[in-house]
């Protein structure tokens, strides 16, 4: 092989090296466009959400990251206890009632006639 076949081959192989980068470049702008344009239709979907902190890209999926809140199974549920028969009832669903400014919880209505009558025979 002589000199000018050498450099012919050089240059081919030279061309086919930047041919390939030029398009990884092109298919890389390509994603980038694509990425671009999930994003901007995530934060108009979620332009009004107050709790949105970011977006993420992992593994070509496109997320929201929201602010962490307690589960509704980790959050403290208010209980009360049934002055009748001692049952633990949840604060909002337990009967209530206010006599002379103080609060009296009961699991159920029967509880709460039962408190009443109670205070009718300690008269």
């Amino acid at each position: 092989m002589n000199g000018i076949a050498k450099r012919k081959v050089n240059d081919l192989v030279l061309d086919f090296i930047l041919n390939m980068i030029l398009l990884i470049g092109v298919i890389s702008l390509f994603n980038l466009a694509r990425y671009l344009l999930k994003i901007r239709k995530l934060i108009k979907l979620c332009k009004d959400n107050p709790n949105v902190q970011g977006i993420s890209i992992v593994n070509g999926e496109v997320k929201v990251i929201e602010k962490e809140s307690k589960m509704p199974e980790e959050q403290e549920i208010p209980m009360v206890i049934d002055e009748i028969c001692g049952k633990a009832v949840k604060k909002e669903e337990a009967y209530r009632m206010v006599i002379e400014g103080k609060e009296h919880y009961f699991c159920s209505w029967e509880c709460r006639e039962a408190y009443i009558n109670r205070q009718k025979e300690g008269e």
